[in-house]
């Protein structure tokens, strides 16, 4: 057997994504990205003090610093990959890159890139947000995102069910209330726009009606959890065997 050797300033051993949070509660039903039986790995989380979900939205550059130290946190936990559990955590993204040595993808929105690249510039991406009055071009563009293809910016915040168990944190969520909207919303982008080539959920809240969304519209569907598998596959290769 091999000598293994105590991490400095470790509690856990073999987490392998690490996922900062904001700092609020609501119920995170399977599929989320704060229900750790989303997946097939184990994960560990990390709340960021203050990070409130108004906070995020409207932009918190004066806790930078404190994202940054949480991801410092789950490093010297032995994580491999970092993500996070907001889309517009997208500002945060180069704090905690710079911060430490091992993959980062705070925002789901970092995937639009490489959707723009396998589509035809003339197909429009759908971006369905929980906020599309802060997810504006300019906020994409901030961070280096500019892809060739239209973006379709829809947001949730008038939802009700969306609005009241997500914005006001009133303490439950009806999935099913929550799936109709979204598969409405995204709908009506495609009634709009039949050309689409790809959806992108931002929420990480959203990931549970993904299915739903494509089968209401058959385009690929993209969201935090393609995003964070992607992570953990590249960071975590196996061995191949079979017949030759």
């Amino acid at each position: 057997m091999p000598i293994f050797k105590t991490r400095r300033g470790a509690r856990n051993y073999g987490i392998a994504v690490g996922i900062l949070q904001l700092d609020c509660s609501l119920p995170f039903i399977p599929g989320d990205v704060d229900n750790a039986d989303t997946y097939d790995y184990p994960v560990i989380y990390k709340a960021v003090p203050g990070l409130s979900t108004a906070a995020c939205l409207r932009g918190a550059p004066d806790l930078a610093q404190a994202v940054a130290a949480a991801a410092v946190e789950l490093e010297r936990q032995g994580v491999r990959a970092i993500s996070s559990d907001c889309g517009f955590m997208l500002q945060f993204q180069d704090a905690v890159r710079d911060a430490v040595r091992i993959p980062v993808c705070m925002s789901s929105l970092l995937q639009l890139p490489m959707i723009a690249a396998s589509l035809a510039p003339s197909r429009p991406i759908a971006v369905i947000t929980a906020d599309s009055t802060n997810l504006t071009p300019q906020f994409l563009k901030r961070a280096g995102i500019a892809p060739a293809n239209a973006l379709i910016i829809r947001g949730l915040q008038d939802q009700p069910e969306f609005k009241t168990a997500v914005f006001d944190e009133k303490g439950s969520i009806d999935s099913d209330l929550v799936e109709s909207e979204v598969v409405a919303v995204t709908r009506d982008i495609a009634r709009q726009h039949p050309d689409l080539g790809a959806i992108l959920l931002e929420c990480s809240m959203l990931p549970p009606y993904a299915r739903a969304v494509q089968d209401a519209v058959g385009v690929p569907v993209f969201d935090f959890i393609t995003m964070i598998d992607h992570l953990h596959a590249a960071t975590h290769r196996q061995r191949y065997s079979g017949a030759y």
